[in-house]
C-alpha cells in the first residue's frame, strides 16, 4: 500500500453514552479520529428479509497504524454519509504500519 493510494478522509466513531439533560443518557456517536484511508469494495450480496430485498456490501479500509486509537469491533467507520460497520481489525504483517479494517456499509447514520 502507497501513501498516495489513502485518498478519502474517514471517522473513526465510538458510540458512547452522552447526558440527556434530565438525569439519564442517550447513547451517541463520537469521533475519535480523523484520517486518511483507502476503501475497496470486496463484495456484495442481497438478502430477502422481512418482506423486503435487502442489499449488503463488504469493504476493507485501509489506513496508517494509529497507536493512540485501539480500533475495535464496536466502533465504525464514517465516509461522508456512509457508514461502516466494523467486524475485524488486522495489523497488516503485524508490522504497526498500516490497518486492515473489514467493515459491512449499512447501519443508522
Amino acid at each position: 500500500m502507497k501513501i498516495g493510494d489513502m485518498r478519502k478522509q474517514i471517522s473513526i466513531q465510538q458510540e458512547q453514552p452522552t447526558p440527556d439533560g434530565a438525569g439519564g443518557y442517550a447513547l451517541a456517536w463520537v469521533t475519535l479520529a480523523t484520517v486518511w484511508a483507502d476503501i475497496m469494495p470486496v463484495s456484495g450480496r442481497e438478502t430477502f428479509a422481512a418482506a423486503h430485498l435487502e442489499g449488503r456490501v463488504t469493504h476493507k479500509i485501509t489506513l496508517r497504524w494509529r497507536g493512540d486509537v485501539a480500533i475495535t469491533s464496536d466502533m465504525r467507520v464514517l465516509y461522508n454519509t456512509r457508514a461502516f460497520n466494523i467486524h475485524a481489525v488486522m495489523n497488516n504483517d503485524e508490522s504497526d504500519h498500516f490497518i486492515t479494517i473489514l467493515a459491512e456499509e449499512g447501519g443508522p447514520l
